[in-house]
């Protein structure tokens, strides 16, 4: 280890970077949740975050302490919420990352990288030692990874293809029209690809066409085959596959030919267009053989980007089904013997994801009203609305809101009754009960008459009686927020 090496110096200036990006960003008045939001990820979440995978080992509460100071800051600046809301529920809200799982994020994602690197790379002889005295960040990282199914990842090379070789020609029009002309207007040799995801495994299917001018194209191959499970592959491996596996069956005797891709997914043909540090290198790298290959027959191959899903073209349908023949129930994948580098790290950001949660002692008022937090249904709640709009939001999903019962608990109101005398002002009377606002409630009602009094619906959350497929009713929180507009209660003039 560097003796050198100060962390704790290292994430004060981490945080401060952090804590002047959130300070600007809050500065910038009017700003609507979306724009806010992305600006957050784009600025403050970078300058805390650089190079967390070395010193985040080293992160105790009274440093993590100081990263929520930005977190809270962004997040205000995202959804106008009170400085009193608890950071995990204005995190929540706002739909951003907690430090700790930004930076899990990173750890799991270097770990991954590192265990991708060809054999002859220093680190792919790294060893866990047994002496565990001193453990270095690497090594941590090693150790808290160990056995999370990195075992048959991917080697990904410098490069896929050398720079010598010659790219292979990919046409892909901007307009869908224009994309649909170009892929029937082909002639010879054309090959359609598809891939499918579904029952947890991932297939792919083509077909083979010889095609003439003014003639009906004739089928001279239909291949499929189940690939792997979804933890190991996905469909844009998928259609690599595909596409090496169309080009691997010709034949060598093939003299002056054109052989035209057709394929739906852009990010397969992209990478074959421009192949670089990515996952899909040995598939990349099976193409472009079989290309040097049919060169030297002096056969031409070019690739042509189709829509996905359009009726006009015939051969992109008979490819999706021998791609959905690959995945049907019953079938038995076909494993690669390696892991798609790019699944696993969906893998690992979904298994953080699910960890997530609010702290016990948090948020009893928002876990009460949405029983979904934390999730990406709060972004959506929050992107309809604009600045002053978000702000109001939040004063309704949180409960810190400019209304008596909570005035009152800060010392801020004598009382915590209504001033219609019917009771306390909490949120269920002012949204529901309240007799000064009946003629604003009139768009509430016509929203959702049978469901007044369910503060979940209204508020964009999920109730304990919401299944599954559950999804937010955003007319119903556009027409709250209206109405809290309308009475002037929960105004933010001064605050």
């Amino acid at each position: 280890m560097d003796a050198g090496l100060r962390f704790k110096k290292h994430m004060a200036e981490a945080a401060t970077r952090g804590l002047t990006a959130a300070m600007c960003l809050r500065r910038l008045r009017m700003l609507s949740p979306r724009t806010a939001r992305q600006l957050f990820t784009a600025t403050v979440a970078p300058a805390m975050d650089y190079a967390s995978a070395v010193w985040s080992h080293a992160r105790n509460e009274r440093a993590l302490s100081w990263f929520n100071r930005a977190q809270k800051i962004g997040a205000r600046a995202i959804t106008g919420a009170f400085r009193t809301v608890a950071t995990a529920v204005m995190e929540a809200e706002a739909n951003i990352q907690t430090v700790c799982e930004r930076h899990a994020q990173a750890g799991m994602r270097m770990y991954i990288n590192i265990k991708t690197v060809p054999k002859t790379h220093p680190l792919a002889a790294l060893k866990v030692s047994a002496s565990r005295r001193y453990m270095s960040p690497l090594k941590k990282l090693a150790l808290a990874y160990e056995g999370s199914g990195t075992e048959r990842m991917e080697t990904i090379e410098a490069y896929a293809v050398p720079p010598w070789y010659n790219r292979v020609p990919l046409v892909r029009e901007a307009d869908r029209e224009a994309a649909k002309i170009a892929a029937k207007n082909v002639n010879d040799i054309v090959i359609a690809t598809s891939a499918s995801d579904r029952g947890g495994l991932v297939g792919m299917g083509g077909i083979v066409a010889q095609r003439s001018p003014g003639q009906t194209d004739r089928i001279v191959a239909r291949y499929s085959a189940t690939l792997a499970p979804r933890d190991d592959q996905n469909p844009y491996t998928a259609e690599l596959e595909a596409i090496a596996m169309a080009l691997r069956c010709m034949p060598d005797g093939l003299q002056c030919r054109e052989l035209t891709v057709l394929s739906s997914s852009q990010s397969s043909l992209k990478a074959i267009a421009r192949p670089q540090q990515q996952s899909g290198q040995t598939s990349i790298r099976q193409i472009y053989e079989h290309i040097e290959r049919l060169r030297k027959g002096n056969n031409r191959v070019k690739m042509i980007w189709v829509p996905s899903r359009d009726d006009d073209l015939s051969m992109s349908r008979e490819a999706k089904r021998q791609a959905k023949k690959a995945t049907r129930a019953g079938c038995t994948p076909q494993s690669l013997p390696y892991q798609a580098r790019s699944t696993r790290l969906r893998l690992a950001v979904s298994q953080l994801h699910q960890q997530r949660k609010l702290p016990n002692n948090v948020g009893n008022y928002s876990k009460r009203i949405d029983r979904a937090l934390p999730g990406n249904h709060t972004q959506a709640l929050y992107d309809i609305c604009k600045r002053r709009e978000a702000g109001v939001l939040s004063q309704l999903r949180t409960g810190m809101a400019k209304i008596n019962s909570y005035l009152n608990k800060i010392g801020a109101a004598e009382s915590d009754m209504c001033e219609c005398g019917c009771g306390p002002e909490t949120m269920e009377h002012f949204l529901f009960r309240c007799t000064r606002w009946e003629a604003e409630r009139d768009a509430m009602r016509r929203v959702g008459q049978n469901m007044m009094g369910n503060l979940s619906f209204f508020l964009g959350g999920k109730s304990a009686s919401d299944g599954a497929k559950w999804r937010p009713n955003l007319e119903a929180v556009r027409a709250t927020v209206k109405f809290a507009m309308a009475t002037g209660r929960l105004s933010q003039e001064g605050v």
